[in-house]
């Protein structure tokens, strides 16, 4: 289960910095810039709690770790699903044909579970705009977090 955190951009931060400060009131906030996490901030009561037990603490600072990167994942595969949708059909066959010779070599060199295989071949054989939601979203009964963590989208730069 991972730590789930309220995210302001750094834009709306600085323009709504009474409402972060709420926020901050309720549990640790994410500032994002260029769609990445630049600061977490929270109030000082989050701070001045009892001590954690030793044994909780490194679980508590993975799980913390592992929101962050599952975030940056959903934001690129955000901007992957937006090109795909905003592409020219060239474009997007390009894009949709690397991905899915991604897919035919996990399958020849067993570099990756079947469930992830037959999921994504589904997922690319969409049109681009449920392609794009079938990406960004939880759908896939939550498989949306592993799919975005083995992705076929490797190497691509939107």
């Amino acid at each position: 289960c991972a730590v789930a955190m309220k995210q302001f951009s750094a834009t709306r931060a600085k323009q709504n910095f009474g409402e972060l400060l709420g926020a901050a009131g309720q549990g640790a906030v994410a500032i994002e810039r260029h769609g990445k996490v630049q600061a977490i901030i929270a109030a000082p009561q989050f701070f001045n709690q009892a001590p954690v037990p030793d044994a909780l603490a490194p679980r508590q600072i993975a799980r913390l770790r592992q929101s962050v990167i599952e975030k940056d994942r959903l934001i690129r595969h955000q901007r992957i699903a937006l090109a795909l949708v905003t592409a020219s059909r060239r474009k997007r066959a390009q894009m949709l044909a690397a991905a899915q010779a991604v897919v035919r070599r996990w399958r020849t060199d067993g570099l990756c579970s079947a469930d992830y295989i037959d999921r994504w071949s589904a997922i690319l054989a969409l049109p681009a705009t449920e392609m794009a939601l079938q990406m960004t979203g939880e759908g896939n009964n939550d498989w949306g977090p592993a799919l975005r963590q083995n992705s076929p989208w490797v190497g691509l730069q939107v």
